[in-house]
């Protein structure tokens, strides 16, 4: 949360009133933050990390913008034109996370399912084929019919990054995205048969990202504050699905 806040103050561009600017952060009680902070009268939200947790959507005209580890970053954009392009039928998107031990499954999934969202559009269903205390490993399907493998590593072994990976018959797409809390830019690089093209690197991180968005929302009026959370709403009811459903054929077998 410090390291958003921090953020705010190096935007080039201000906000009307930064004071009703609330950040709320995304542990388990965040619903009812978010509720308190809409019902203050806050004119711009940043749900910060949110966890994996049910929760009905209020009718405001708060703008309430989620700033998710990966989804949030600003290479996207451009990593969303490079996968949907190589995206042909059948294709399968290798997801992989990197996270510190003791990491929460659940709201790492979840962060999964917002960078798919991002970049080649919402996930319908997930299967988790394997849960232990280092890994999780799942199979999804988007709505495009893009099969996607996902992977959760916990370890110290190397930093906290995720990473897509796409093979094509000639060539790759592969995205990496470096922890918010570092200095590194997110890669994109696409391998075709003339070569490798790496992207215009952005060095902006998820959080200043999240912020700007907020600030453009803001500035052109958006008429749908809600928008961000319904996708949220949609992903965690994904994402618990999931780990719901693999427990109960876990404890089936037993």
């Amino acid at each position: 949360m410090s390291n958003v806040r921090t953020t705010l103050a190096t935007l080039p561009m201000s906000f009307p009133d930064p004071a009703d600017v609330v950040f709320v952060d995304g542990d388990p009680s965040w619903p009812a933050e978010l509720e308190r902070a809409i019902r203050s009268g806050a004119t711009g939200i940043v749900l910060v990390h949110p966890t994996p947790v049910d929760f009905d959507l209020l009718t405001a005209d708060t703008i309430v913008v989620v700033d998710s580890p990966w989804a949030s970053n600003p290479v996207n954009g451009l990593a969303a034109q490079a996968f949907r392009a190589a995206a042909t039928n059948g294709a399968r998107v290798e997801c992989r996370v990197i996270t510190p031990p003791g990491s929460d499954f659940a709201t790492a999934l979840l962060d999964q399912l917002a960078l798919i969202r991002a970049v080649l559009g919402p996930v319908m269903k997930v299967q988790v084929r394997h849960l232990s205390d280092r890994a999780l490993h799942a199979e999804g399907l988007t709505n495009l019919s893009v099969a996607v493998d996902f992977s959760i590593v916990c370890t110290t072994a190397l930093p906290a990054s995720a990473s897509l990976r796409l093979l094509t018959s000639d060539g790759s797409v592969e995205l990496t995205i470096p922890s918010g809390d570092t200095a590194l830019p997110a890669r994109l690089i696409t391998v075709g048969p003339d070569g490798a093209v790496l992207a215009p690197t952005q060095y902006e991180n998820g959080h200043r990202s999240s912020l700007r968005r907020l600030r453009e929302l803001q500035a052109t009026g958006s008429a749908d504050g809600s928008a961000e959370l319904r996708r949220l709403q949609a992903d965690v009811v994904t994402t618990t699905a999931a780990l719901g459903d693999h427990l109960r054929e876990r404890n089936a077998v037993r």
